[in-house]
């Protein structure tokens, strides 16, 4: 029985024996960045759209007119691949402002009568845009205050694929690692040897929202009488940093 306990003790015992052989074996252990800045290619843009109207159809109609006229001059402007898209359509009642007086906290159910009787109805959306035309973002915003939208802005600069600003920072940041451990090679008077390993010290969240888009069903009202106000923007490049962690040999 002792020649068999011997040999399971050395078959348990090697892979742990070889993993320390392995640990203790000279190496260089290195972290390298990289930050590259890539020009954005997206630019998105946001309204809002209301109506009024003594009836809910009245005001729905004096916002569904509205919107119909930002989209067509959007899609003229910016060109038919621009991504239009609407949500958050509210059609609320109006009343006088003695209704909200003293005594009506967290906006209470009231009754539609007396100072509370409905004056009106409110209809409202929200616009978003998503366009090549980085360039003419900020025309686009103008023009689609002219039309009749309210709080019009350039909301952000994006990229279309920042996967590929991502894979050219992780390239730069392992040739970053692999010239600090030169250097470190060098000054210690060894020659570096093969990578063992390396590790993504990036944590990445890709987060996309979608929506139904939204195209010109309708022959485009007529040109307006003047030229949309040319608002120039120049956004700053989009910088995507990398990190990564790499272990080199050391050559004897």
């Amino acid at each position: 029985m002792r020649p068999m306990i011997v040999l399971l003790l050395a078959m348990v015992c090697s892979p742990a024996a070889a993993q320390q052989t392995h640990d203790r074996e000279p190496s260089i252990q290195v972290s390298g960045t990289a930050t590259v800045s890539t020009k954005p290619d997206i630019a998105t843009l946001v309204y809002w759209v209301t109506g009024e109207g003594k009836t809910p159809d009245a005001a729905s109609t004096a916002l569904a007119t509205k919107q119909k006229a930002i989209v067509a001059g959007l899609t003229g402007l910016l060109g038919q691949e621009t991504r239009l898209s609407s949500g958050e359509v509210s059609v609320i009642e109006t009343r006088s402002a003695e209704c909200d007086g003293p005594g009506n906290y967290n906006n209470r159910p009231r009754l539609s009568e007396g100072a509370c009787t409905v004056t009106g109805y409110i209809a409202s959306l929200r616009g978003d845009g998503r366009t090549t035309a980085v360039t003419k973002a900020g025309t686009a915003a103008g023009l689609a205050a002219r039309l009749g939208a309210r709080d019009a802005r350039v909301q952000s600069f994006e990229l279309a694929s920042p996967a590929d600003a991502q894979r050219r920072a992780t390239t730069a940041a392992i040739a970053d690692a692999r010239a600090r451990a030169e250097g470190l090679a060098s000054g210690a008077g060894v020659k570096l040897g093969s990578l063992l390993s390396l590790n993504d010290q990036n944590a990445m969240n890709d987060i996309t929202v979608t929506g139904a888009s939204q195209r010109a069903e309708f022959a485009p009202p007529p040109p307006p009488p003047a030229a949309p106000v040319e608002i120039a923007v120049s956004p700053r490049p989009i910088e995507t940093t990398a990190r990564v962690f790499a272990q080199f040999a050391i050559d004897r």
